[in-house]
C-alpha cells in the first residue's frame, strides 16, 4: 500500500523508491522460502507460477 505522503512525491523519485521496495520484497520472499526449507527447484517453480499469473493477467487486460 502507498501512504498518502508517497502520492505527492514526483514520479521519478517514486519510481526509484518503488523499485527499491520491490527488490527488498523479492529478497525477503526468497529468504523466507529458503528458510522454510524449499529447494532451488521449488523456488524457481514459485517464480514461474508468479510469472504465469502476471502473463495471464496482462493478456486479459488486467492492471
Amino acid at each position: 500500500m502507498m501512504s498518502s505522503a508517497a502520492a505527492v512525491i514526483p514520479n521519478e523519485a517514486t519510481g526509484r523508491a518503488d523499485e527499491r521496495g520491490l527488490r527488498i520484497l523479492a529478497k525477503t520472499v526468497y529468504r523466507e522460502l529458503k528458510a522454510g526449507g524449499h529447494s532451488k527447484s521449488e523456488i524457481v517453480g514459485f517464480t514461474n507460477a508468479l510469472l504465469e499469473m502476471l502473463t495471464a493477467d496482462a493478456r486479459s487486460g488486467g492492471a
